[in-house]
């Protein structure tokens, strides 16, 4: 018999139109083209989906402090976030992280409408913090008419 997990990768795979399956440890790992990979795997009680991702390196200083502090105000935001960040200090890495009950995944195409704007925020995140920025730009922090900061 096929688990709730096993099902949810079938149902997602079948959306992506790959096959996906987990591994030794009863997880599934996906390569993303902008150089992520995002793990996918069960809670213990076999309840929820969870979703992780190392985003990338951040070496010590001046510069981490500015990342984490930037990556907690993201965790302060309101609900609906895609994620929350943490940071792993045995490897220097942030990492954004995610779960929901398997009860809301019932369909491939929802797996996919709540893992894509994951992906999405990780990826803008590395490519922010690969140009040297701290977090990646809001909108209410862009130049507005003149270059005033709206």
């Amino acid at each position: 018999m096929i688990d709730r997990f096993e099902e949810i990768l079938q149902l997602f795979g079948q959306s992506l139109n790959l096959p996906l399956e987990s591994d030794r440890n009863h997880a599934c790992a996906i390569q993303i083209k902008q150089g992520l990979i995002v793990q996918l795997q069960s809670d213990p009680s076999q309840t929820k989906l969870l979703i992780g991702c190392k985003i990338i390196e951040v070496p010590p200083g001046k510069f981490r402090e500015n990342v984490l502090k930037e990556a907690l105000k993201a965790n302060g935001l309101p609900d609906p976030r895609v994620g929350i960040f943490a940071y792993i200090a045995a490897i220097n890495n942030l990492f954004l992280f995610q779960e929901y009950p398997f009860d809301i995944l019932t369909t491939g195409e929802r797996v996919a409408s709540l893992i894509s704007p994951f992906i999405k925020t990780a990826t803008e995140w590395r490519v922010a913090i690969q140009a040297g920025d701290p977090g990646p730009r809001s909108e209410a922090k862009l130049p507005g008419p003149m270059g005033l900061i709206r």
